[in-house]
């Protein structure tokens, strides 16, 4: 990224997030069931580690992970636990010292009972000494089940963790003050459960014992259907917490935000998409707490930021800008070919202070003003092609955090949305200035 783009993520105190994912897009190009790692400073706008590839690729059961959980254990090194893609009653478990090697790959088998494993997570129970692993099982009915572990190795036999007394899977647990509060997504179906059916819910517990949670329902369901694991997580330094949830139909791949500043009382308030950014086709994530100094091992050895950048649209924060059939426009996310929305930000054709924006699926082709249409081009070496293709990029002109681009050519003018194509023109008020302001991000 130019160092005259603006950012929205910005190193706090010296503390920050890492999450660990999959990747899925709606038509599969972008399917990726491995491990991937991105990182935040602010629990909310994420760049993805080693240009947003996989990490780890696993070579043992179905070869191919999903629903990844990356923990710190309480010697300071991480186990990475996973699906083992679909109907499996193992799990995928590696030891990794910092998330820079990942050992030991082996399969936990979680259950006898033909019920599949699916997306396991950890706590650590200081009461008995043992790390559970707590994972959604089926046998009649889905319902959340656990396992104690001392070491990762031997596990004990599965016990019914959670039942509310209808199907569940996808919990995930945070502790604050003494008690401990579970979100996990309601699996009726919406004839089933109208209001609630496919939706994300919090109970509550003064322990971590089995079936302590069952009873202690205490939000209103959260977020549309199709929405699924939840992650909850605590804001460096303040009272506020952050729940992500997951929508894997019909917008395949595709992460909401929620925030609370009390857990205790669950009401969550939807952020605006302008606030935070997940990382690129990020699907059924966990994130864990880092140091500063762990961070920098991780960026020493993954590419600290990717070579690409995308760009979201101000005025409409769930679209980002791509290439189709040579025009520049703006699509809702996520999309296929979402290769179309990365751009290499180079040094301008014309003008080194300038920037122009490179196409990474189609190198060679820059952005470029043609009769005030911005469109994709080859560049011909010319001239007036490298002036049509630079622009100065100077605070949003309707949040300083964000970014606008001033055309070299024509000074008075920015790039700003004309419906959902880009063009060249003038700004004339405030809501010109709106379509006129950009994210740069990942």
């Amino acid at each position: 990224m130019s160092s005259n783009i603006h950012s929205k993520n910005k190193e706090n105190e010296g503390t920050a997030y890492v999450m660990g994912y999959f990747t899925e897009t709606p038509l599969n190009e972008g399917n990726e069931f491995s491990l991937h790692l991105a990182y935040s400073y602010d629990g909310l706008n994420w760049i993805p580690l080693n240009n947003n590839q996989p990490v780890l690729v696993p070579a043992i059961g179905e070869k191919g992970l999903r629903d990844p959980f990356v923990y710190k254990k309480q010697d300071g090194s991480f186990i990475v636990l996973a699906t083992n893609m679909w109907n499996s009653e193992y799990v995928m478990c590696y030891d990794s010292a910092n998330l820079t090697t990942f050992e030991n790959g082996r399969l936990l088998r979680l259950n006898t009972a033909g019920m599949h494993a699916w997306a396991p997570e950890i706590f650590f129970d200081k009461r008995l000494g043992k790390y559970g692993i707590f994972w959604s099982g089926n046998t009649d009915r889905n319902r959340i089940y656990v396992n104690y572990t001392e070491d990762f190795v031997t596990i004990s036999e599965p016990i019914l963790y959670f039942d509310p007394g209808y199907d569940v899977i996808d919990a995930a647990i945070e502790e604050h003050d003494g008690k401990y509060y579970m979100y996990f997504k309601d699996e009726r179906t919406p004839a089933e459960a109208p209001l609630s059916g496919k939706r994300m819910k919090g109970t509550y517990s003064s322990s971590l014992e089995p079936r302590s949670f069952d009873s202690n329902e205490y939000t209103r369901p959260i977020g549309e259907p199709m929405i699924e694991a939840s992650i909850v997580i605590k804001k460096y330094g303040a009272n506020k917490w952050f729940l992500y949830g997951d929508c894997y139909y019909p917008v395949n791949g595709r992460m909401f935000v929620w925030e609370t500043d009390d857990l205790s009382q669950g009401n969550w308030t939807p952020l605006d998409r302008r606030d935070y950014n997940p990382p690129l086709n990020a699907k059924h994530g966990s994130i864990v707490r880092m140091t500063k100094s762990e961070l920098e091992q991780l960026q020493h050895s993954w590419l600290d930021k990717p070579l690409w950048n995308r760009i979201k649209s101000y005025s409409s924060p769930d679209s980002y800008v791509r290439h189709e059939q040579t025009f520049a426009k703006i699509a809702h996310y996520p999309f296929d070919s979402y290769k179309s929305s990365q751009w290499l930000i180079v040094p301008g054709l014309a003008d080194s202070t300038g920037i122009s924006f490179e196409s990474l699926q189609n190198r060679g082709h820059y952005l470029r003003n043609v009769s005030y249409a911005l469109r994709l081009e080859r560049n011909d070496g010319s001239d007036d092609f490298k002036t049509e293709s630079t622009f100065m990029a100077v605070p949003g002109l309707s949040d300083s955090n964000w970014s606008s681009f001033q055309s070299l050519q024509y000074p008075n003018k920015f790039i700003k949305l004309d419906g959902i194509y880009l063009r060249v023109g003038d700004i004339n008020n405030e809501r010109d200035e709106k379509f006129a302001t950009f994210n740069v991000c990942w």
